[in-house]
């Protein structure tokens, strides 16, 4: 599932429709004022100074996403947005005295000197999970080598808005913002905290990194014009992943909401391996194997074949080793139509084949991978979850380059 950063705060639309944005979001701006000004809140703020930051690039985002669908919709809100704080200036908001900014990170955290190995399994046939707490709650992630950063939505810190709103202040003030999304359907915006997140390892013994956390505040599905209004396409999309969050373990280059935790916390380097049902902290980075130098998650100049009862169809693409792309894609000058159960796909870099795989048919490592790949234009593609049913796949940290064992 590969990941993306995006900055989209150039345009704007519709007035009436910003309510609803501040009603779906209300947690997030107050718990995010102070972080423009870079310290705490004082105890009582007028709505306008504590709103006024955070407020204009949410509802902007919010806007940019219904000027997607209806262009002609857009119309400047800024001077409609400084009316309605102006007319709540009169009003004082009390702050919790407990909320403090969340601590920063070291500039440069120390290397992790030892090697750490976590259970992985696989759900829903495609999804590699792992088991973790955020900051004391239970959540399964969903191991993305195509983004980087760990999201989780607002929902899993309560059960509602106040027990959400408490947990954020809990918290602190964030130490940042943004938007982002993920190529299967979601944009979101989202707040960043530095919280502990354990794991158990294969030992037994408790793992635990301190680092960036992004909270999901609100998101919406850029093709679901309805989406907007619910502000539940974060929470749908995980469910539909039978998880709670995303563990974006790519290079910070990767693209997504931030760093990845792994990389954050001083290891060198992260190893996902389906075979041996094991996510690994590599204190030192593993560089056996095939080496793959890469940008983010994606490694140029490959070829695609695929062998069919008709014939061999070959193509150069460029492959994002990706273990959250579900089933992958496939160029349609490779396969013009869907692949059909018994053709054998093969990725090869300078005649060395890196993986195959045979539609419809194969089962490995116990996984039943009876899906093809979707057809998609250009040369670029997802490789999907299956390559690494039968390889480990390894991320070196310092380098960024990517190992295919």
């Amino acid at each position: 599932m590969a990941g993306r950063d995006s900055a989209k705060y150039s345009r704007n639309a519709k007035a009436r429709r910003c309510g609803v944005v501040m009603g779906g979001a209300l947690s997030a701006f107050v718990a995010a004022a102070a972080m423009a000004t870079g310290s705490a809140a004082p105890a009582k703020a007028d709505f306008e100074d504590l709103l006024d930051p955070i407020i204009q690039p949410l509802l902007t985002s919010f806007t940019d996403a219904i000027s997607g669908f209806d262009p002609a919709a857009a119309v400047d809100l800024t001077s409609w947005t400084d009316s309605l704080l102006s007319s709540l200036n009169s009003i004082d908001l009390a702050l919790p005295a407990a909320a403090e900014p969340a601590a920063a990170l070291p500039a440069a955290a120390e290397p992790a000197s030892s090697t750490v190995s976590i259970p992985i399994a696989v759900a829903e046939d495609t999804e590699p999970t792992v088991q973790s707490t955020v900051d004391g709650a239970s959540t399964t992630l969903l191991v993305d080598s195509g983004s980087s950063g760990l999201v989780i939505p607002d929902t899993d810190l309560g059960s509602n808005f106040f027990t959400q709103l408490e947990k954020l202040f809990e918290l602190g003030f964030p130490t940042s913002f943004g938007e982002s999304g993920y190529s299967g359907g979601v944009d979101y915006d989202y707040l960043t905290y530095n919280v502990p997140v354990d794991y158990t390892s294969t030992t037994g013994a408790e793992v635990t990194t301190t680092a960036p956390v992004e909270v999901e505040v609100y998101s919406w599905d850029p093709s679901d014009f309805s989406s907007l209004f619910t502000n539940d396409a974060f929470q749908n999309f995980d469910t539909d992943n039978d998880v709670t969050g995303i563990l974006g373990i790519g290079t910070t280059g990767t693209g997504g909401a931030g760093e990845s935790p792994i990389e954050a916390a001083g290891y060198q380097g992260v190893t996902v391996d389906l075979p041996g049902g094991v996510l690994t902290l590599d204190g030192t980075p593993d560089t056996t194997g095939t080496p793959l130098t890469a940008t983010g998650s994606t490694v140029s100049g490959l070829t695609e074949t695929v062998t069919s009862s008709t014939g061999t169809t070959s193509g150069t693409v460029s492959d994002d080793l990706d273990t959250g792309g579900v089933y992958g894609t496939i160029p349609s000058s490779i396969s013009s139509s869907t692949l059909v159960p018994n053709d054998v796909v093969t990725v090869s870099d300078n005649g060395k084949e890196l993986y195959s795989y045979v539609v419809g048919t194969d089962v490995i490592g116990g996984q039943d991978y009876t899906q093809a790949p979707t057809v998609v234009s250009g040369s670029s593609i997802d490789s999907g979850v299956e390559p690494f049913f039968s390889h480990a796949l390894s991320i070196d940290y310092n380098t960024g380059d990517l190992y295919l064992q």
